[in-house]
């Protein structure tokens, strides 16, 4: 449960004569399950649709409706509407600056497609594409299952996004340009689930990548990566003791006692909340939007699926290669063993023929 830390400045709300919010305010006024029931079923096609889902599913969105639970903003389609760069910059903005520890200001929501990938038609598709007021490239992603190849694939992405911007910018100046025109390139990857690459690295649940050379060397990189383990985050940190953990806490729990302690410590989350209570007015978009965000789920769960039986198989077909070398190397000893062996029978054999032979002579 998330605590408030009396002890952290910065954590305090900013008035002592703040409101004091509860689950309704935040949420709005409950109502029963039959109620959201009725909801539901004023679109037959969206109640159609909440039928087919998974119980645990048709149980988060009664929730939902009801007032009793928030939904979790990890869910892609949820997410990119909250933290809309185009509708609602100011939230990506403070979000990146707690994480950056540093003034942010978007100066361009870029388009999220990139480069081809492969002749089948595979993307490199971005979450949430900003390039700052200093020229910087950010690029957020949320995945509620991380995935395998973390690094790899996040290079991938970064050096698309590094391409895209070498041809407009060469484009833009000409021979004028200079590879000094290039600003960095981060990839922000923030994960409900980390996979155990990053669970080893308990407690830390902020991986920072660091580009360094073994001889000192200062050298510039246009590549920076942030990994956020949203579960190591809500197993280790139980006080919001500043901005950076409060975002963290709003992204990683849909808890009612939580949400309660957010907003009464940092009232602006108010406003997040808000703009998810809205799907309770209109449950054919909530339909509609979780559908997707199932979809994409499904779709990433499978991959991962895949990705998973591939590494279970090359593992299995080292061991089978081990085992190979191994039976292989013990028929080498078996058979050295028979040959010492046999060398032996015909010393024995020899020396019975002499003693026989000098019996015979006696």
């Amino acid at each position: 449960m998330v605590k408030h830390n009396q002890t952290s400045s910065d954590a305090l709300p900013a008035s002592n004569h703040a409101p004091v919010y509860t689950l309704s305010d935040i949420l709005g006024a409950p109502c029963t399950k039959e109620e959201a029931l009725t909801l539901l079923k004023a679109d037959s096609g969206s109640y159609q649709q909440y039928l087919e889902f998974r119980d645990t599913h048709q149980q988060k969105l009664l929730a939902l409706l009801m007032g009793k639970h928030s939904l979790a903003v990890t869910y892609d389609s949820f997410f990119k509407k909250i933290m809309s760069p185009r509708e609602k910059p100011e939230r990506l903005e403070s979000f990146l600056a707690a994480l950056l520890n540093q003034k942010v200001k978007i100066k361009t929501v870029l388009p999220n497609d990139g480069t081809k990938l492969t002749e089948s038609g595979s993307m490199v598709i971005m979450d949430l594409l900003v390039e700052l007021a200093d020229g910087s490239i950010i690029n957020v992603e949320i995945q509620k299952i991380g995935y395998y190849f973390s690094g790899e694939r996040s290079s991938c992405y970064e050096s698309d996004l590094i391409m895209r911007q070498y041809n407009r910018i060469k484009s833009d100046r000409g021979k004028h340009f200079s590879f000094r025109d290039l600003k960095p390139v981060c990839m922000i990857v923030i994960m409900e689930h980390s996979p155990e690459t990053f669970k080893k690295a308990s407690p830390s649940y902020i991986h920072r990548q660091q580009i360094t050379y073994d001889s000192g060397a200062e050298v510039a990189s246009l590549f920076k990566t942030i990994y956020i383990s949203l579960d190591t985050f809500h197993s280790v940190i139980h006080n919001i003791s500043n901005q950076l953990d409060a975002w963290l806490t709003f992204l990683s729990s849909d808890a009612p006692e939580e949400i309660v302690q957010l907003v009464n410590i940092y009232p602006e989350f108010l406003s997040c909340y808000q703009d998810i209570v809205k799907f309770r007015t209109n449950p054919k978009e909530l339909i509609t939007m979780y559908s997707e965000a199932l979809h994409i789920l499904d779709r990433n769960t499978a991959q991962l699926m895949v990705e998973d039986m591939q590494e279970t198989i090359q593992q299995q077909g080292a061991t089978i290669q081990h085992q190979g070398a191994t039976i292989q190397h013990q028929g080498a000893t078996i058979q050295k063993l028979k040959d010492t062996s046999a060398q032996k029978d015909a010393q024995i054999a020899a020396l019975e023929a002499e003693l026989e032979k000098l019996k015979k002579q006696k």
